[in-house]
């Protein structure tokens, strides 16, 4: 069995409050896999308890600001928001529905990343973020075209 994530400890780490929203952003964004937009967070997060949209977007711009989880920008010029998980975790993005797909673990490109990593890293850059997109159609959408 995992050991229970301390939720309030990373977002305390990063100098931010840890109030009920944001420890339930982040458990949110920890147990889910694939990268979410504010939306569908937002869907999410009010099955389980109400959160309102002004509140999510707060939360989520401190997160990133701290570099606590990550934004990507997808086709649709759509924000979406997850927990980085250690490792590089890319995805693939439909074109038509914009869901994401976690590329295969099997791929060379989380190698190419972690050397760029590394280079970037040596040569003393402060802060920076790789972002690494794989764009096409998915099997559902190209059976209904």
């Amino acid at each position: 069995m995992k050991p229970k994530l301390d939720w309030e400890s990373q977002i305390r780490e990063k100098g931010l409050r840890a109030t009920k929203a944001a420890v339930l952003v982040l458990k949110t964004l920890q147990q889910i896999k694939r990268p979410l937009s504010h939306d569908e967070l937002l869907e999410r997060l009010n099955q389980s308890s109400s959160i309102d949209a002004v509140t999510l977007y707060r939360v989520l711009d401190r997160f990133t600001q701290t570099s606590l989880i990550e934004r990507m920008l997808g086709s649709d010029r759509v924000s979406r928001y997850r927990y980085p998980q250690g490792e590089h975790h890319e995805f693939f993005e439909c074109d038509s529905c914009h869901q994401h797909f976690q590329l295969p673990r099997s791929s060379p490109l989380p190698i190419l990343l972690d050397q760029v990593s590394r280079q970037l890293k040596s040569q003393a850059s402060a802060e920076f973020a790789i972002s690494f997109n794989v764009q096409g159609t998915c099997r559902s959408c190209k059976i209904i075209s």
